[in-house]
């Protein structure tokens, strides 16, 4: 949490800073130079200052303004699936994306093409970090549980340590339904409640702060794409992308260099998983040993008592709260008639954050009963 924390300070003073807003023009530009469909505006350095940034006027369409969109007859499917595409491009090839994609910074110039504005708030994804990005948009593009546990693993959002089965149950979810066709809220979370519960209390993922930004971006666009296109699907415009990618992949791997890398790193996995066999068995048989002597112990989770004792520990706080604003309450009317009007008011303010912390966690009893509704 600290970390990201700094992070987003250092990112708040960058986007104060014109003259690197002005290379991050340059550069997203530079990425997008291939791209037909997008522009980006040309920085002027000889009259860019500290104080005052130029750069070339690129007028257009607000993608939020609907009305005249139609007006113009764009066609807003074609808009919903350039903004992904665009984005996809950013965060899996060139590693340079713009982290704050609000309709304010995105129009539509005159052919349907994507005008990017405000480039100071923009983040950098390393290579290597790029590259396990890949590997995890693949491995959901092939509906692969396992890779995508791995892939997670190496990016470092998850831990490998403890039981990931309620983890792989979540993925498998996912890519079984969300990622298919659009199921409704209810249906969703219905499905998936239980594991996102168990998820929250063992809290075993932690992106990396850089992607905070990165997810941060999907959802504005998921909903920028939504009031674009009624039918809209991340999954289905970035399908044909990953298929082009994974085509390019295999194209790159049967020539020279990459193919014999990826073969020697296949094998390097093999070796590594038959030196690691040996050590397994004898653990699984020394577990199954424990269990027959009675030395070993199996610790059940019942999520529904977990629930309801989360729930008991939430009213017992909000009594406790409920008892101390009635308090200051009372002691902050008994203080005014007195003629005491700066402790009767400190009493009062006292009493109002008690309330607000009683009001929060009735908001968090309200959460846990929406949960095990959708059970």
């Amino acid at each position: 949490m600290i970390l990201i924390c700094i992070f987003l300070l250092m990112t708040l003073y960058q986007e104060i800073d014109y003259f690197n807003e002005g290379r991050n023009a340059d550069k997203f530009r530079m990425s997008f130079r291939n791209v037909k469909w997008v522009r980006v505006p040309l920085v002027y350095w000889d009259y860019t200052t500290t104080n005052v940034l130029v750069l070339e006027y690129l007028p257009g369409i607000k993608i939020n303004q609907l009305d005249k969109m139609n007006l113009r007859r764009c066609n807003r499917s074609l808009v919903a699936k350039r903004i992904v595409e665009a984005y996809l491009i950013q965060v899996l090839e060139t590693g340079l994306f713009h982290a704050d994609p609000h309709p304010g910074n995105l129009a539509i110039d005159n052919d349907e093409a994507i005008i990017y504005y405000d480039f100071g708030m923009m983040g950098e994804i390393k290579t290597t970090t790029r590259q396990r990005l890949l590997d995890l948009f693949y491995a959901v593009y092939e509906k692969d549980t396992q890779k995508v546990v791995n892939s997670l693993i190496n990016l470092g959002a998850l831990q490998s340590t403890g039981d990931l089965s309620t983890v792989r149950r979540l993925v498998q979810f996912i890519l079984d339904n969300l990622l298919s066709q659009k199921p409704t809220q209810q249906q969703t979370l219905s499905a998936i409640g239980e594991d996102l519960f168990a998820i929250a209390q063992d809290q075993p993922i932690c992106f990396p702060s850089t992607f905070v930004f990165v997810l941060r971006a999907f959802s504005t666009l998921e909903g920028v794409g939504y009031t674009l296109d009624p039918n809209f699907s991340f999954a289905k415009i970035a399908a044909p992308y990953a298929q082009e990618l994974l085509e390019m992949r295999e194209t790159t791997y049967s020539t020279g260099k990459q193919f014999v890398e990826e073969i020697t790193k296949q094998a390097e996995d093999t070796r590594n998983q038959a030196m690691l066999m040996p050590h397994r068995v004898h653990r699984i048989e020394k577990f199954v040993n424990q269990l027959e002597s009675g030395d070993l112990k199996l610790r059940v989770r019942v999520l529904e008592s977990e629930r309801e004792a989360m729930k008991a520990r939430i009213l017992q706080r909000a009594t406790l709260y409920t008892i101390f604003c009635g308090t200051l309450l009372n002691l902050g009317m008994t203080l005014r008639s007195q003629g005491n009007h700066v402790g009767a008011i400190t009493s009062l303010v006292g009493a109002g954050v008690f309330l607000t912390l009683f009001w929060g966690s009735m908001q968090r009893v309200k959460k846990v009963d929406d949960i095990e509704k959708m059970m």
